[in-house]
């Protein structure tokens, strides 16, 4: 069976943050084998919502999600989020060194000398 999910319909055209799209989860039907997502008319989509639209995706092994009427910022924002996804993440090591001051002139002095 597929499942057609029309972004607009369920939010809005305007898809922000990760609790939203963690909402999209009980939406989708248990019987659908293939799942529409929809994006007509969307027009702003959030690093987060794409983020966690992709951890959605991934938790349901035994469907396949099909991705429609994708704008260049619906695919731009998800292109740029899977690849950030498929990167390496490095941390680097760091000694900060905490400075402490008298008084507010004292900091004053020590950022004009930066």
């Amino acid at each position: 069976m597929k499942q057609t999910i029309i972004f607009k319909e369920l939010f809005s055209t305007e898809l922000y943050t990760r609790s939203k799209a963690t909402e999209l989860k009980d939406c989708i039907h248990e019987d659908a084998d293939e799942v529409e997502f929809n994006f007509s008319d969307v027009t702003f989509m959030s690093r987060s919502f794409a983020d966690e639209l992709y951890n959605i995706t991934d938790s349901f092994k035994d469907k396949t999600f099909i991705y429609t009427h994708c704008n260049d910022v619906v695919e731009t924002m998800m292109t740029n989020v899977s690849e950030g996804r498929n990167r390496e993440r490095v941390r680097g090591f760091s000694n900060p060194k905490i400075l402490e001051f008298k008084d507010l002139k004292s900091l004053e002095e020590y950022l004009v000398a930066l």
